[in-house]
């Protein structure tokens, strides 16, 4: 068995490689094979080098210019894995990495695994402020009523994939912006895999990459889009 992890990074200078070497370490000691697959997103700082520098330590680095959008970063690092099973996450790790193997777990008998904030059992140990995390509950009832999915969270930044679902998914997406998740659920019931969410723990980091006004508007017209491409044939 080999696992893939698939990081996209942008502007990620600051954490990085810190966050690289908590991933290597845990993952060091596992009987099966891995690999981290860093896609730098654009950065006009050091994440290119950071992630290059750690190639003789199952990194593979790659990088999109100009920047596309971690909907694009995404599409790319799957293209680019080659596990049995992959997952990403944020380069930031808000989410304990103890969940991969809670993942691989739930691999047994689900396609796509994917981590929840709102389901029971889940943490946040740290809100987003008040505006954020209202916004985001308003987007996960627009994403319920243009997508026609049923999910507690679609924005938690930790999700995995076996190989075919993971590949075929991402292999058909053409968001590449706010609403990529959106998309890849949608894609997910489309395609009739099997869908578990997991109760996962999760902090909201201060300085976040999201600005809030852009992806208000960016976010609503992607969720348009899909139902427009689904209905134009365009998803296989």
């Amino acid at each position: 068995m080999k696992l893939s992890l698939v990081v996209p990074a942008y502007n990620e200078g600051k954490v990085l490689k810190n966050n690289l070497l908590k991933i290597i370490k845990y993952l060091k000691g596992k009987k099966y094979e891995w690999e981290i697959v860093v896609v730098d997103d654009g950065s006009k700082d050091s994440t290119f080098k950071i992630a290059e520098s750690l190639k003789k330590k199952h990194v593979r680095a790659f990088r999109l210019d100009p920047n596309q959008g971690k909907g694009g970063a995404l599409k790319k690092g799957f293209a680019k894995a080659s596990g049995d099973y992959i997952i990403f996450m944020d380069a930031d790790l808000s989410v304990p990495l103890t969940n991969i193997d809670v993942f691989l777990n739930e691999f047994k008998k689900y396609n796509v695994v994917i981590g929840s904030r709102r389901v029971s059992g889940s943490n946040i140990i740290v809100h987003q402020p008040i505006l954020r995390e209202s916004m985001g509950k308003v987007f996960t009832l627009l994403t319920k009523a243009v997508t026609k999915t049923n999910l507690a969270d679609y924005t938690c930044g930790f999700k995995g994939f076996k190989k075919e679902a993971g590949k075929r998914i991402f292999a058909n997406s053409l968001i590449k912006r706010w609403s990529y998740d959106s998309e890849i659920m949608f894609l997910a019931h489309k395609f009739s895999y099997r869908i578990k969410q997991v109760p996962v723990e999760w902090f909201n980091r201060a300085d976040s990459r999201v600005r809030l006004t852009d992806a208000v508007f960016t976010s609503f017209f992607d969720l348009i889009k899909i139902r427009i491409y689904d209905l134009m044939g365009k998803y296989e």
